[in-house]
């Protein structure tokens, strides 16, 4: 007998939140010591927002310890959980963005390519999904509307996790029977894949880029778009040193608010070394 084809994720308000397990579903500082504890390289992240505590450029590389989680606990005990995406956790995030049309360009991508593996999923304060799947262990660069209102949160990003608490007021929580330890963390769909790398290879029109240089970003948005931006730039052939002076300006003038010039330096570098790990794959010989 053929097995039936794993189920389809629901679209938005047909996801119901899950407390897993109650105690964590309300205190950041244990969740953030849960997903330690699975391998998961996690960050404090400023309360009701989005905005990590710490410089978290070195979280890409390392895990903070469960002694080091306890400490930023100890000084924002209110704060909220950030997990870092990449190779580090060994997770791509797929961030389906509400507002910006992400749950019908979700059921147009599953209607091309069939429905995909049940996976972690978490529910955002602001309404969205945050779909979970393994690390494919190739480098693998955020990228920001691979389809409307669907971004990849990969090497070099993060995510806002569960129980933090959005500006809204409103908590991140686990989708029903999809939080860790419930679920496994799916492989990441091919189609997803083949979508970021195509978006990495193909760039966007010249007039995406235009509109972006003129455009204020506003705070969820700010990471990933100086990680396009830069990405952009440096696969031009602009000079690294002359990418990051730009993006410095460019944030200072553009994005609202402001992010530290500290995690703009951290969010070139890292693309940085993404190019040039991509850079030095192209010139080995393939056999």
């Amino acid at each position: 007998m053929t097995a039936a084809p794993p189920p389809k994720p629901p679209s938005g308000p047909q996801v119901a939140p899950h407390a897993w397990p109650d105690a964590l579903a309300v205190d950041p500082r244990r969740a953030a010591l849960a997903y330690a504890a699975q391998g998961w390289s996690v960050i404090p992240i400023e309360p009701h927002g989005k905005r990590p505590l710490v410089g978290w450029r070195e979280f890409q590389y390392r895990r903070a310890e469960a002694g080091q989680v306890e400490a930023w606990y100890r000084r924002w005990p209110a704060a909220n959980v950030g997990v870092v995406t990449g190779r580090i956790s060994g997770l791509v995030i797929v961030d389906i963005d509400a507002a910006h049309g992400g749950f019908e360009s979700l059921d147009a991508l599953q209607a091309s390519t069939g429905p995909w593996p049940a996976t972690v999923e978490a529910v955002t304060g602001g309404g969205g999904r945050h779909l979970y799947f393994a690390h494919p262990h190739a480098p693998l660069a955020n990228r920001v509307a691979i389809r409307p209102g669907i971004d990849v949160r990969a090497d070099g990003g993060c995510v806002v996790a569960p129980p933090s608490q959005h500006p809204s007021g409103r908590r991140y929580a686990w989708a029903g029977g999809r939080a860790p330890g419930q679920v496994r963390v799916a492989p990441l769909p091919i189609p997803i894949r083949e979508q970021a790398r195509h978006a990495e290879r193909a760039g966007h029109p010249p007039a995406y880029w235009r509109a972006l240089i003129h455009e204020g970003i506003p705070e969820g948005r700010r990471n990933n778009t100086l990680a396009s931006l830069t990405g952009h730039l440096l696969r031009r052939g602009v000079d690294p040193d002359v990418t990051l002076e730009l993006m410095l300006a460019w944030n200072r003038t553009h994005c609202r608010p402001p992010l530290p010039d500290s995690e703009v330096v951290s969010v070139v570098d890292s693309i940085r070394r993404l190019h040039d790990g991509d850079a030095g794959e192209r010139a080995l010989p393939h056999n």
